[in-house]
């Protein structure tokens, strides 16, 4: 099965999801702006039909290519899907996003064919989750994070290896043996198997990822349905996650549907009791299925810490809440990683002797402070002639990333902790969204400073910014800002007609539902100090829609042409990829100061309320 060209899969999205969401009455086209934003007072526009391409006439079904097959099955797929009623909205929400990542599934995968090259360990990312499925099925727990460590060793936290057990069972049973043999099996790249490896993340997606998204949007939908939804699109249909999930190949949603699942549970109640607890467990679950998760665990502990102290007049109601807390997550650690210890095959083994090597492996200290070009602080130091990474001693450099990420952070769990602290608590809905402000400052401080980041982590910062609301289209800019900034990856496993297509539907996407309808967040007036918050985000906004959105929006598309069309001079080869990280970098950081902004001003505004 050849691969689509990239217009017909940007044409195909943008019809499909273009019609189900108009047939659903999701979005309505005006017919000028001014009607755009009378529909979003309550005054309906009118909703033009446009025609749904369909196969062609006579098609030989024996010899039917990937673009005319997927075309007749989304076009009965509509045909079903338009005579819901109009309380199926729900369903054709989760559909459109998975619809998507099915019809991007026939594309490359990381190191399909070895194409990186490698010498030592064939492949990339996906062979490396399948051969995980491989070692975990086969060998003995205490083998899982010893064997053979040249070859793709598991690096990730125990729950990820369990789900790796899991999954490996699924082959084993429904593609066969013969696709997670130990050993025989590596760069196994049948197309059933693909298929099969490709099902497994739409499958973790539709059960922790997409139900957890549409939990938190409903909330901060705050009883509008079409909001609710269009928000659940919108977190649903990033590109980012989208292209490193299910392009790429990766697990990073489940690790971010639960620590958001955490994020809810925390903000339900204003002193911690029994929700808090579940929401320490998932988090914690969230830690062991990945641990870039910790990226988030500095605004969860000043969060927690701060309820702790809510309304309490004494030490021990402190102490108390503490040990709820932590009995919740040690016991959740404890159930994941005693059976490592429990079948240990040398019986004369100690706790550092099992958990040293695991360690060792899911916090890789000794490969260094870079891992490839990334859009953070220290890649575009290491720019010539600055060329940080010869200036400061290797051994010093995880203590700068340290010293430089505690003091980026920390402005967020001071505020978070206030947060939690209050004595008048605000609404859950006003606590949910600090705890997703602070928690996309703290990521953003992971990625800009700390150490061994790589592309795919700006996903963690993303994930709670995509849930959120604010002026001028900065939730848009950061979605795709953070998509653009993945582009040199994407480029190594060719996926340049997704990241194309994507893009395009993304966009269509984004005039539809948004950009029309004049979508806008009111600043209440607060003052701060006596000074009002509002004339100053009012200030910020117009800087951001003046200069830093048109300008930033002229350096991406600029960036891309030149690539596509001036060949780099000879003495400077790599001069595109450093012009990706100083870009993306400053465009990073102006999202880590406008989180900071927004967190604080958040703030002083729900104070204002409660008072």
């Amino acid at each position: 099965m050849r691969e689509p060209p990239v217009w017909q899969v940007t044409v195909l999205n943008c019809c499909i999801c273009y019609t189900l969401l108009q047939r659903a009455n999701l979005i309505r086209i005006p017919v000028s702006r001014d009607e755009g934003c009378r529909e979003r007072d309550g005054i309906p526009s009118r909703i033009p039909e446009i025609p749904f391409p369909s196969s062609r006439p006579g098609q030989n079904s024996t010899n039917i290519t990937y673009p005319h097959y997927t075309i007749h099955y989304c076009s009965y797929i509509t045909q079903s899907l338009t005579s819901l009623e109009m309380h199926s909205k729900t369903a054709l929400v989760f559909l459109l996003p998975i619809l998507l990542r099915f019809i991007i599934a026939p594309f490359p995968h990381s190191g399909e064919g070895n194409h990186h090259g490698s010498k030592t360990a064939y492949g990339g990312d996906y062979e490396a989750q399948r051969h995980w499925m491989e070692v975990t099925l086969h060998l003995n727990i205490s083998q899982w994070y010893k064997y053979d460590l040249s070859y793709w060793g598991i690096d990730y936290p125990p729950l990820i290896a369990y789900g790796s057990y899991l999954m490996g069972w699924a082959s084993d049973k429904f593609v066969g043996e013969e696709s997670v043999a130990l050993f025989d099996s590596r760069g196994f790249e049948d197309p059933i198997m693909k298929a099969f490896m490709r099902f497994t993340v739409i499958f973790w997606d539709a059960m922790v990822y997409f139900p957890v998204v549409y939990l938190l949007c409903k909330r901060l939908g705050q009883g509008s349905h079409d909001k609710t939804l269009q928000l659940c699109l919108f977190a649903m249909l990033s590109p980012a996650m989208i292209l490193i999930d299910n392009g790429h190949f990766q697990y990073n949603n489940v690790c971010l549907g639960l620590a958001l699942g955490s994020f809810h549970f925390m903000t339900l109640s204003d002193t911690i009791g029994f929700y808090d607890g579940i929401g320490s467990v998932l988090f914690s679950l969230a830690l062991n299925w990945k641990q870039m998760g910790l990226y988030y665990a500095p605004a969860v502990f000043a969060f927690l810490l701060g309820k702790c102290f809510h309304n309490q007049q004494n030490i021990l109601g402190v102490m108390k809440n503490v040990g709820l807390l932590g009995g919740s997550v040690m016991g959740t650690f404890f159930a994941l990683w005693y059976p490592f210890f429990h079948f240990r095959q040398d019986e004369s083994e100690g706790l550092v002797d099992v958990y040293g090597p695991m360690l060792r492996r899911i916090f890789p200290f000794s490969r260094g402070l870079f891992e490839g070009k990334v859009s953070n602080i220290w890649c575009a130091l290491n720019v010539r002639p600055l060329s940080i990474r010869s200036r400061i001693p290797v051994h010093h450099q995880p203590i700068c990333a340290l010293a430089l990420t505690l003091a980026m952070m920390l402005p967020f769990c001071v505020l978070l902790f206030a947060m939690g602290k209050k004595k008048r608590a605000a609404s859950s809905v006003d606590k949910l969204k600090a705890i997703l402000w602070g928690s996309a400052g703290t990521s953003l401080s992971f990625f800009l400073a700390s150490f061994q980041v790589h592309e795919k982590s700006i996903l963690f910062p993303l994930a709670p910014l995509m849930l959120l609301e604010a002026p001028m289209f900065f939730m848009e800019w950061v979605s795709i800002v953070s998509t653009w900034s993945l582009w040199p990856l994407l480029v190594v496993d060719r996926l340049q007609p997704v990241y194309c297509a994507i893009n395009a539907l993304y966009l269509c996407f984004l005039w539809a539902t948004r950009l029309v309808v004049c979508w806008k967040v009111q600043q209440e007036p607060v003052s701060i100090f006596g000074i009002r918050t509002d004339a100053i985000l009012r200030r910020l906004q117009w800087i951001f829609q003046r200069f830093i959105l048109p300008s930033s929006i002229v350096a991406m598309v600029g960036l891309h042409f030149a690539e596509w069309f001036v060949s780099p001079p000879s003495n400077l080869p790599d001069i595109f990829p450093v012009l990706w990280i100083l870009v993306g970098c400053v465009s990073f950081f102006v999202m880590w100061i406008a989180s900071l902004g927004a967190l604080a001003s958040f703030l002083v505004k729900s104070t204002a309320k409660v008072d």
